[in-house]
């Protein structure tokens, strides 16, 4: 039996829609991309503001970078609900491509566009008022309220692994939002407990110390050629990585997510055919096998190429360096370090000693058992509100920082699919609709936590 009444919860949020909406106006428009060194104390001086007037005790952390803003709520109850947000963005560029100013809320045909609306602002204004919503229905929360927003997460979170580190008694809770959770009606909700980790290289072969005239190819070495020739021991046609003991450490699947794949309607991958405009997927997989290899299963990716004349025309040239840029994902219990070792050993047993792996950066990955309490109370909670099963997804096959908190409690995200959000694009924007059931849901999983 629930404790929360839906409507009664909305109607909170309707009442206080204005205030939230002038609230995500202020963070909106204040520009906080670290790209661009963006000053970021406008930011955490008004996002102090919003918390300590909702009886929160704020606390800044300095850092090399940006602050991490930490809010708490202690109500002296035995379970804690937490909520990881970010207020950092990407840049704005191309700008002649935004329809409104990037940086000013805009309200247009029941979408909300801005900067920042999606990705993370949005759905971090959503959480506090969700949370706000909950006392003004009159369920008070059993359970005490925590957020941790850090202002590096589209730079690759650089310096959320120190605070992590130093501090890990903030880092448990009996449940983590990660970013945004709702549930909108007649929607389908998709919730995903686990993100893939990942790990970044430019691979770097370099020939002589200047561009030759490629009719000295037989005398000269062509670092393009080397390049070609290393990334292509890496992998088979069969997209089986050929790095010695990169497997050895993958987790199988386990039963309960193979089941969950046996579940799912057929509909759910046509998305990805209609995004990118394709009849079958790589391989011909479909069914359980597609999901298998999507969410479940590390890759090794090429995901850039540069050597030699790359301009207009022809040049005939060989150039002095080719560079690869390599991103390989992980799954659970692959880390970070040990790709790293084995990548380096792989080109060496090669013969590609010569060939520099620089290591650009990486997430180890994460995942909360799909039939974990805080995953079931999110999935009831969103079907009550859509009406209809949740589709669980045991992993995301993207990547985060997430990790640095899976060890300590349980996450998950949930989200209802909307193409037309525009995340990292021109004309970033939400549904209003879905914001507004974002804090209502957000304030029934405040409400439900606890009494779980």
């Amino acid at each position: 039996m629930l404790a929360y009444d839906k409507n009664k919860l909305l109607e909170m949020v309707k009442k206080s829609e204005q205030s939230e909406i002038d609230c995500l106006k202020k963070l909106v428009g204040i520009p906080t991309c670290c790209n661009k060194e963006h000053d970021m104390k406008p930011v955490i001086a008004q996002l102090t503001d919003e918390f300590e007037k909702r009886g929160y005790k704020v606390k800044t952390f300095s850092t090399k970078g940006s602050p991490i803003v930490v809010a708490e709520m202690n109500l002296g109850m035995d379970k804690t609900l937490m909520f990881y947000n970010h207020y950092d963005v990407q840049p704005e560029e191309p700008l002649e491509e935004w329809k409104s100013p990037p940086y000013t809320l805009t309200i247009k045909n029941e979408r909300v566009y801005g900067r920042g609306v999606n990705d993370n602002k949005g759905p971090l204004v959503a959480n506090i008022f969700g949370v706000q919503a909950a006392f003004e229905a009159g369920y008070q929360p059993k359970c005490n309220i925590r957020f941790i927003i850090e202002g590096e997460e589209e730079v690759g979170s650089l310096n959320l692994e120190e605070f992590c580190k130093a501090h890990p008694d903030l880092l448990k809770s009996d449940g983590c939002i990660w970013e945004e959770a709702y549930a909108t009606p007649n929607q389908r909700s998709e919730l995903y407990a686990g993100l893939k980790g990942d790990v970044y290289f430019e691979l770097h072969a370099k020939g002589v110390h200047t561009d030759a005239p490629s009719y000295n190819a037989p005398m000269i070495v062509n670092p393009a050629w080397k390049l070609v020739w290393a990334l292509s021991t890496l992998k088979n046609e069969k997209e089986e990585i050929l790095i010695e003991g990169y497997y050895d450490d993958v987790v199988p699947p386990r039963k309960e997510e193979l089941e969950l794949f046996e579940k799912y309607p057929p509909d759910l991958s046509d998305q990805y055919r209609q995004q990118y405009k394709i009849d079958k997927f790589l391989l011909g997989r479909d069914g359980v096998e597609f999901w298998k290899e999507l969410l479940l299963r590390p890759t090794c990716t090429i995901s850039g190429l540069s050597a030699g004349w790359e301009g207009p025309g022809s040049k005939t040239v060989i150039g002095r360096e080719a560079m690869a840029k390599l991103d390989f994902r992980l799954v659970p219990n692959q880390k970070v370090e040990r790709v790293q070792k084995l990548l380096r050993e792989h080109l060496d047993k090669k013969g590609f000693s010569e060939i520099e792996a620089r290591f650009l950066g990486g997430y180890e990955p994460s995942k909360t058992p799909v039939d974990h309490p805080f995953i079931v109370l999110l999935a009831n909670l969103a079907k009550d509100f859509t009406g209809t099963d949740s589709v669980i997804f045991p992993s995301h096959q993207g990547s985060g920082p997430a990790y640095l908190f899976g060890a300590h409690t349980p996450w998950a995200m949930c989200s209802t699919p909307d193409p037309e959000t525009n995340a990292h694009a021109p004309n970033e924007s939400i549904r209003l609709s879905d914001f507004r059931y974002m804090t209502a849901f957000v304030g029934a999983v405040a409400t439900e936590l606890g009494r779980a």
